[in-house]
């Protein structure tokens, strides 16, 4: 599905090596550009329910704390919802799940903050429970990350989690039926893979990206924008570095954070 939907992570003045951290002021530049343009910022699930010519999507994937701190206030200014999807092991948490050199960690969301940005409101919706890739899943073990990820967020906001981003971006059509079983209306993966229905967004990186680009992504919409894919695909591809170190992990049967 082609939506004007915007892909962002981080929004931290901590220095990392990361292409979707974005410095505050950066963001701020393409936010402030849209809203002078005219758009507005929406969350997937107010936009679906009412889809405008002058609306676009903002999504921030894994729940940061800086997201709270740098973005929201500005958001808020401006008028401007969104989407959260969290982690729900991790609330409150460092990201020790996420390759990080150097272990310069970043904080998730706790509760209250949550609880706080769907009193605004933003949507909160679900990026499982830890964020593992879910294709590398049983059976079971992915109906339950649904299913759990749901139970928990529905418990914390009191009202129904429609939303499902997949970690890392990877699913196929058997887990796609899966999610639709869990209940989740809307499910979200990234420019370069998606199919089965699954809503297509448009990466936003650091290193790449102004608001004149950020313009073209919702105006052109993903699915014209050949070189972007080519460009997303590329910076899309860092995260095996997490995929692994969480495989690692996995067999070593030991802390992320002992790596």
């Amino acid at each position: 599905m082609n939506y004007p939907v915007l892909a962002y992570h981080k929004v931290s003045t901590q220095w990392e090596l990361s292409f979707t951290m974005l410095y505050p002021k950066q963001f701020e530049r393409q936010m402030r550009y849209l809203a002078k343009k005219g758009y507005i910022g929406k969350s997937l699930k107010e936009y679906l329910a009412n889809p405008q010519d002058n609306y676009f999507v903002i999504t921030f994937d894994d729940a940061y704390e800086s997201v709270y701190k740098n973005a929201f206030p500005l958001l808020q200014e401006l008028g401007f919802t969104a989407s959260i999807f969290v982690i729900c092991n991790y609330m409150g948490k460092n990201n020790t799940w996420d390759f990080t050199p150097g272990k310069i960690y970043s904080r998730h969301m706790d509760k209250e903050s949550i609880l706080k940005l769907h009193h605004a409101g933003w949507e909160i919706g679900s990026h499982g429970l830890d964020h593992l890739v879910i294709t590398s899943m049983s059976s079971e073990e992915a109906m339950n990350d649904l299913q759990e990820s749901k139970a928990i967020l529905e418990d914390l906001v009191g009202e129904d989690v429609e939303s499902f981003c997949f970690p890392f971006g990877n699913y196929t059509k058997e887990i796609v039926e899966k999610a639709k079983k869990a209940a989740y209306k809307n499910l979200v993966g990234y420019t370069e893979r998606s199919r089965y229905g699954v809503i297509k967004r448009s990466s936003v990186y650091r290193l790449v990206d102004n608001k004149y680009s950020v313009l073209r992504k919702i105006q052109q919409g993903s699915s014209s924008m050949f070189f972007a894919h080519i460009k997303e695909a590329f910076f899309h591809s860092f995260s095996l570095l997490s995929r692994m170190k969480q495989k690692v992990s996995s067999k070593k049967n030991i802390d992320p954070d002992h790596l």
